[in-house]
């Protein structure tokens, strides 16, 4: 269990599954004090189940494979993930935060990005009640498929509508504890994010503007789109 957990020195004097809903600032200062890596195997998990099962949906998975083959696969792979975009993200903020004096270390980052999705256990959950009304359903990217009776589209919404709350408070916990973590206000670290978010969205347009530009067009698609004209 040590190895999921990763006990620090000493004893961590709160319950950061707790403490990150209400207070967050004082939280993540508390576990990155005791252990920057404390649930960090816990937490890729719980950040890269719901990315998988949306992935599935979006790719209509549940047309050809089984709900559970789906699930396995997502539990498996969503650790891996999991850590490899958070490690990612929090190299992202340390390099550009030192732009804008920000004071927190790369393992320090992590814990933070790692801990605002504490929420998203409850996300888990609203995935685990559709998958039990819907089955295979749930992973078309057409869900749900109509005509869907009066409790059946409640539920759905309902469980959409918490999903959304869930993903902004995420955002809230995220910003405050990041802001902890590199001596910067929430409105500051709302900044940090933005930074990096914007080049890796110009880098992404660089990228694809340079692939469709090196891809040659046939003569005939030329010739075809000059006589629609």
């Amino acid at each position: 269990m040590d190895f999921f957990t990763g006990k620090g020195k000493g004893q961590l004097k709160v319950n950061p599954w707790s403490g990150m809903w209400t207070k967050p600032r004082d939280t993540i200062r508390k576990i990155v004090s005791y252990n920057p890596d404390y649930c960090f195997p816990i937490l890729c998990w719980i950040y890269g189940l719901p990315l998988l099962l949306q992935f599935a949906q979006n790719f209509s998975l549940g047309e050809s494979l089984p709900v559970y083959a789906i699930i396995l696969i997502a539990l498996v792979v969503s650790p891996i993930i999991g850590m490899i975009l958070m490690s990612i993200i929090a190299g992202l903020l340390l390099w550009t935060g030192r732009w804008i004096h920000g004071e927190g270390n790369y393992k320090e980052i992590r814990s933070a990005v790692a801990w605002a999705n504490v929420p998203h256990i409850v996300t888990i959950l609203t995935w685990i009640i559709l998958m039990c009304l819907f089955g295979n359903e749930t992973f078309f990217n057409s869900f749900p498929r109509g005509p869907l009776t009066y409790g059946e589209y409640g539920a759905v919404m309902g469980l959409f509508i918490i999903q959304l709350v869930v993903s902004v408070w995420s955002l809230v916990i995220f910003l405050k504890g990041l802001g902890e973590v590199q001596g910067f206000s929430a409105w500051k670290a709302l900044l940090n994010l933005i930074i990096p978010s914007v080049i890796v969205l110009a880098a992404i347009w660089i990228i694809g503007t340079i692939v469709m530009w090196s891809i040659p067009v046939p003569e005939a698609a030329i010739e075809s789109q000059f006589y629609n004209y």
